[in-house]
């Protein structure tokens, strides 16, 4: 190929759309269309992004790490699926839509527009961000299967969550009763307990008695909710309060007539306050629990609105909750009442979505109960017996304990089984209009529960809607095809993995083990790969406010997609957060043009012969990097299959630069005739990068006139390729004289002499005199067993072998001794400021641990730069 056919920089706005076309026409992103498959199969759900906008870079990081583990498959030979889809996402988006509308002078869009009106405004921006979101998608190179794309309220997956809420409803697990549950009064809707969301605020914590004759004080941030009081519970082994255990107490509390009963309960902390702890049932999920404990009484003062129920006496009706307690606060203080007023932090409870204040209610909703025995039967699967009785709890633990799911990190196993120990009945049912209609129709006292609506007149269906974690929980079922029994299911479920945040485990993670090991008797995934948030390169979240957000579109308009993505890849690990800047971004924009030149000089200064058998070795360096390909192609599979993605990058990227590009290619201008070892290493290198780097690795494979894909083209298998014995020797040799140059400011276009003194390397270091003589520019080299140091020359030990690099002539001796006194001097200085600190006794006892630590590496590494100063002076004495 001329050098005028290949252009000297990679240009990936130029390739990048036509390039994913291509790949669309191939029709291979369908595993039904790949050739010579495995029956093996490989398969990911996508995480639905919501329809409510545009993707992020978390969404960024989430698609470049799921493609990179669906490429690797498919290269392996496996029917690789990956699905794409999008979710409703319910209370966001109608939340969404509602501002939209309001922002165009509507008041109360649902009232004004109706349910039937107003659900076509949301369908229509549901519409219009799909479409974007799949845009984004195709722009970061995702290999998805877009003609099994899915979305979460398709008539498909509502048909799957009908006849899951049916077999559930049936079988007793799916009930209606009235909880205290978490509500939203911005939304006007229920919440999950996970989809409540905690703010610090300043707050006053009060500590004051419900009447003059009541015998115990309380303290609590929220003294309007003590309106709807039905007890006081204090520590059963609490000696100031045993007496009073048991007893009731009328008292009328800011006019409101209460009976207050004391009750033992061991979840009070009697060191915290006064030991006493007001319950307030109707608005407290924590004082619900203990009231069924108990058999206490629920009494609301609160509604739906926010604001004090009419039922409340004494002028508090339809008072907000903020002028409530402004009033109860002065009667307490007006009657003698409140013994104490401080400052305190408090965690406010605020709706996921809109950051109100959630205000727990008593409500009538659908639940699911986690806790309810029932019997496993005709499923098959997750080592459960047909006759044993398990809860949905149970299930959920022991798919985990046993291994049927593996969770990386393993560390958030303990937090997931945390989170079962405390889960409560799932509230599903939402009162909002978008999303899964409640499948439960009404008609005078009947009930009707099914797929579809009853026959006959006079049926109403319940108009609340089903939480989205409900259709979610089902996502990799229903996008495979059930409830039906289809080839999808057979041959993709259980899913390989499932890549998301560890942010979402209990939302989305737990609750698809508890509906898919419920309903189909297996889990829905292998692994589950928890990857953490992308922050700036300052580790702080990405906000607007902190104006440091970086828009996926933008970086792959700047860098392209392929330096996006390894932005994304390297440096992430399961569980770990990712520190990202622009900066980083454009040095793996550097990256795949480095890797560009390298096809570049093969391609056209070497000439290309394409081969894929291995080729023959003529020299030790043949040998060596040829071995050392073997080696890295075996290490980067290992890492690729346990997805150790970001593991496998930087070996790959380590191998690539600094020893195929600045060893290997620079050894091929001076040895040359390696024609056929460098179009085959670059070959397989294509290849292990694609993963990573789809585009410029499939827009070379495509300069190189080859008839197939590299999307389909086998992963490399290790060969017998050996590393010769003693070779790194000698790049270690290269590596001194070079740092020996470096160290004495030696420009790089002087060539310099050099003697190697060595008895067991000598004959090796001759053999490849014309490797060290070109690539660490040696213009008289002398390879001897034995020697004085030389006159004017430094010094540097490798192995067996002393290097001595004459300076004469090449350095200002006493320019070069006045620069090594003032760095010896400095660093005599910042060893003395060390030592004291690190002997000053206060200092170390309230330092941190990571603090002192800090300093005792400086302090070392600072001894150890001195040590190598004063050698240095020695040299030039």
């Amino acid at each position: 190929m001329k050098p005028d056919e290949f252009p000297k920089s990679y240009a990936p706005g130029e390739v990048e759309d036509g390039l994913y076309e291509v790949w669309m026409k191939s029709g291979f992103f369908n595993p039904d269309n790949l050739p010579d498959r495995r029956e093996e199969a490989f398969s990911i759900v996508l995480p639905p992004p919501n329809v409510t906008g545009t993707l992020h870079v978390g969404h960024a990081a989430m698609l470049a790490i799921e493609d990179a583990m669906v490429r690797f498959a498919r290269m392996r030979g496996t029917r690789a699926l990956w699905v794409p889809g999008t979710d409703h996402a319910a209370i966001a988006t109608q939340t969404k839509v509602e501002k939209n509308l309001m922002k165009e002078e509507m008041k109360d869009p649902r009232r004004e527009l109706g349910r039937e009106e107003f659900l076509k405004h949301v369908a229509e921006f549901a519409a219009d961000s799909h479409d974007i979101i799949v845009n984004q998608m195709k722009k970061m190179g995702c290999s998805l299967d877009w003609s099994r794309e899915a979305y979460t309220l398709d008539e498909k997956r509502s048909r799957a969550v009908r006849a899951a809420f049916t077999r559930m409803y049936n079988d007793g697990l799916i009930y209606q009763g009235q909880r205290v549950v978490n509500w939203c009064p911005r939304c006007q809707s229920t919440l999950a307990d996970d989809e409540v969301e905690y703010r610090e605020h300043s707050a006053k914590l009060y500590t004051f008695r419900y009447g003059k004759d009541f015998p115990i004080a309380i303290s609590t941030t929220r003294p309007e909710t003590k309106l709807g009081d039905t007890a006081v519970a204090v520590h059963p082994d609490d000696p100031r309060y045993k007496k009073f255990v048991g007893k009731e107490f009328p008292v009328v509390f800011a006019g409101q007539q209460l009976t207050i009963q004391v009750v033992a309960d061991a979840s009070v902390d009697k060191e915290f306050g006064t030991g006493a702890l007001g319950v307030t049932p109707a608005h407290s999920l924590t004082d619900a629990d203990m009231a069924r404990t108990h058999h206490l009484p629920l009494v609301q003062v609160i509604g739906e609105d926010g604001r004090i129920l009419p039922s409340v006496e004494s002028g508090f009706a339809g008072l907000s909750v903020k002028e409530a307690r402004e009033k109860v606060v002065a009667w307490l203080q007006s009657e003698g009442l409140m013994e104490k007023e401080e400052d305190a932090v408090q965690n406010l409870s605020v709706c996921y979505r809109c950051e109100s204040a959630i205000e727990p209610l008593p409500k009538t909703q659908w639940f699911i109960n986690v806790n309810k025995p029932f019997r496993w039967g005709d499923r098959k699967g997750c080592g459960i017996k047909a006759d044993e009785d398990v809860t949905l709890k149970d299930v959920m633990r022991h798919v985990v304990k046993t291994g049927e799911v593996k969770i990386l990190p393993p560390r958030f196993e303990k937090i997931y089984f945390h989170w079962i120990d405390n889960l409560r009945d799932w509230n599903i049912s939402r009162q909002i209009w978008f999303g899964h209609r409640v499948p439960v129709w009404y008609r005078a006292e009947e009930t009707f529960v099914g797929n579809h609506a009853p026959e006959g007149k006079g049926w109403e269906q319940d108009p609340d809607t089903l939480d989205t974690w409900f259709s979610a929980g089902l996502w990799t079922l229903s996008p495979l095809g059930w409830p039906d029994d289809t080839e999808d299911l057979r041959r993709f479920h259980p899913t390989s993995v499932l890549e998301t945040g560890y942010d979402i485990i209990f939302f989305w993670v737990a609750r698809m083990i508890l509906m898919t090991t419920y309903l189909v008797g297996e889990v829905p995934f292998r692994t589950v790969y928890l990857h953490g948030l992308v922050r700036d390169e300052k580790g702080r979240k990405m906000s607007k406010s902190l104006d440091n957000v970086i828009d996926p579109l933008d970086t792959i308009k700047a860098y392209g997609a392929d330096a996006t993505r390894l932005s994304l890849l390297v440096g992430t690990t399961p569980g770990n957060d990712l520190k990202l800047s622009e900066e980083k971004i454009a040095s793996y924009r550097n990256f795949a043009n480095k890797l560009w030149n390298i096809a570049r000089f093969i391609l056209t200064n070497e000439g290309y012969a394409s081969r894929q058998s291995l080729p023959k070795t003529k020299t030790r360096a043949d040998e060596w990097v040829l071995g050392r390909l073997s080696e890295v192609i075996a290490s980067a599979t290992g890492k690729m299959e346990r997805y150790e993605l970001s593991s496998a990058a930087e070996e790959l990227r380590d191998f690539t630069w600094n020893e195929f590009a600045d060893w290997y290619v620079e050894i091929a201008k001076i040895e040359k005739g390696k024609e056929q070892i460098l179009s085959f290493v670059l070959e397989q290198l294509l290849i292990l990068w694609h993963p990573f780097m789809p585009f410029v690795t499939e827009e070379i494979w495509r300069r190189m006139g080859k008839e197939t894909l590299l999307l389909v083209e086998p992963w490399p298998k290790s060969f017998a390729g050996k590393v010769p014995e003693g070779y790194v020797h000698v790049h270690d040799v290269i590596r001194a004289i070079r740092h020996l140059r470096t160290t004495y400011k030696i420009e790089p276009a002087k060539r310099v002499s050099v003697v190697l003194v060595s008895k067991k390397e000598g004959s090796r270091l001759r053999t490849e005199h014309a490797v060290i003589e070109g690539l660490a520019r040696v213009e008289y080299l002398s390879v001897v067993p034995g020697a004085e140091k030389p006159p004017q020359s430094a010094s540097m030990v490798v192995g067996d072998t002393v290097v001595y690099l004459s300076l004469e002539g090449l350095v200002d001796g006493d320019a070069e001794r006045e620069r090594f006194a003032k760095e010896e001097q400095e660093a005599k200085d910042y060893l003395k400021i060390l030592e004291k600190k690190l002997q000053n006794k206060e200092f170390l006892s309230k330092a941190p641990e990571a603090v002192i630590s800090d300093l005792k590496t400086k302090y070392e590494t600072t001894r150890t730069r001195l040590q190598k100063i004063q050698t240095e002076l020695e040299t030039l004495a």
